[in-house]
């Protein structure tokens, strides 16, 4: 009696990537061994079937030969098909894998594309921002020049402003100076005028208010010659005798007397008509009366 062995197990090598073309391979194996079996099986199912045809019917041998044959197909026949269902699911978990792996790297790739454009972005947005803040430190640097300038430029200002101001003061103070000089000249000059003319005045007008007085005057009988006397008068308008005392007497009442009348019969007395003139006049004059002298 003949039995067939069942098939072992095959695991190709996968190293290097060559795991999907080595299950194409085994399965075309396994299919070509399969239809071999089969083709053996054929010629066994021939051979016992001579076999019990030479045997008698109903003996042990020809019923055993039968069972025996069944058996083993039936037997080979679910190990090649379990063979190759493992041979299948282990091709299909190889794909997986494959598919697992080239997801992963797909995701790899992927993620380090995204990376690296996430780093570009964020160094063109850096290099932009340093830009940015290059062009405000520019635009800070020149506006603070031109602040410092315009600063210095008031101070220039500023300080012209002031020296013109002090130089117009000064030349104000020497102008100034020059007509309060030529003024305080022109005024003592108009003052000494005006005492040259007062002194004159009061020489011409105190000379004719003593003759006049004096022309007016009667001598007392008795009195002694040089006497004299001092005669206090003010005088209104027009030469008005508005009063006359002595002041400093001659110590003889009689001529005392006889000079404050001769005072009033000479009334009106000169008196100058310029007002600057007259109003020494209108205060009081003293008039030395000496008529011997």
């Amino acid at each position: 009696m003949m039995r067939l062995g069942g098939f072992g197990k095959h695991r190709p090598d996968r190293a290097d990537g060559a795991g999907s073309h080595g299950g194409g391979w085994r399965d075309i194996a396994l299919s070509v061994l399969a239809h071999a079996l089969l083709f053996g099986l054929f010629a066994l199912s021939f051979t016992f079937g001579s076999i019990t045809d030479r045997a008698r019917p109903g003996t042990e041998q020809a019923v055993q030969a039968v069972a025996v044959d069944e058996a083993e197909v039936e037997a080979a026949i679910e190990a090649l098909e379990a063979q190759q269902q493992a041979a299948q699911r282990e091709r299909q978990a190889e794909l997986e894998r494959l598919e697992a792996e080239r997801e992963r790297e797909a995701e790899r790739l992927t993620a380090e594309r995204e990376a690296a454009r996430a780093a570009e972005e964020a160094r063109r947005q850096a290099e932009a921002e340093a830009q940015r803040q290059r062009e405000a430190a520019e635009q800070a640097r020149r506006e603070a020049e031109a602040a410092e300038q315009a600063r210095q430029e008031a101070e220039a200002a500023e300080q012209a402003r002031r020296e013109a101001e002090e130089q117009a003061r000064r030349e104000a103070e020497e102008q100034a100076r020059r007509e309060a000089e030529e003024q305080a000249r022109a005024a003592a000059a108009e003052a000494e005028a005006q005492a040259r003319r007062v002194a004159e005045a009061r020489g011409t007008f105190d000379a004719a208010i003593r003759q006049k007085v004096e022309r007016a005057w009667n001598r007392p009988a008795g009195i002694p010659d040089g006497l004299s006397c001092v005669v206090a008068v003010r005088l209104g308008p027009g030469g008005t005798v508005l009063s006359a005392q002595v002041v400093r007497t001659s110590g003889n009442a009689a001529f005392d007397r006889s000079a404050e009348t001769a005072v009033r019969r000479a009334d009106p007395l000169p008196m100058p008509d310029e007002p600057a003139l007259a109003a020494p006049y209108r205060q009081g004059v003293e008039l030395i009366f000496a008529p011997d002298e």
